[in-house]
């Protein structure tokens, strides 16, 4: 009996020795990798940040020159021809109401003409924090306008 207790009371802290250790060498583990995953989110999300408004700027830039690259060959075609009235500028009066995303605005405005892709005015939006700042109301845009004007219209 003497023996069956000395050997189940080794059992016991040997089985406690063995708990403490794991628990000490787990609690290590999870700092450190905690540590060093939250020193890569934050810079991630610095690097994310950086792109977007890297993108934000491209896509005004390339918006840009294609609207200027679409208006020379115009003006190039009115003083060689003066009769005939070029007018391939799409005007629209748009409608927010209350609850539309600009995900919706700038589908409805790729529909009729004024922008040429929505996703651009869509992430120029978000990218600008903008997407929130969104107006209701009734506003007059038309084809030659920026992104960065037609931002600044729906978001007075």
């Amino acid at each position: 009996m003497n023996k069956t207790l000395r050997n189940i009371g080794i059992g016991l802290f040997l089985a406690g020795a063995a708990f403490q250790i794991e628990e000490i060498l787990t609690d290590v583990d999870i700092t450190s990798t905690n540590a060093i995953s939250q020193e890569s989110y934050d810079q991630a999300q610095q690097e994310l940040t950086d792109v977007k408004k890297q993108l934000a700027q491209l896509q005004l830039d390339l918006n840009s020159a294609q609207q200027a690259q679409t208006n020379e060959p115009k003006e190039t075609a009115k003083t060689e021809t003066s009769a005939e009235p070029t007018t391939s500028e799409t005007a629209m009066t748009l409608s927010i109401q209350v609850g539309m995303t600009s995900s919706e605005i700038s589908a409805k405005l790729q529909d009729k003409g004024i922008i040429q892709n929505s996703v651009d005015l869509d992430n120029y939006l978000s990218d600008q924090g903008l997407a929130g700042r969104i107006q209701v109301g009734n506003y007059e845009l038309n084809s030659s306008m920026t992104l960065k004007q037609i931002a600044e219209t729906i978001t007075r």
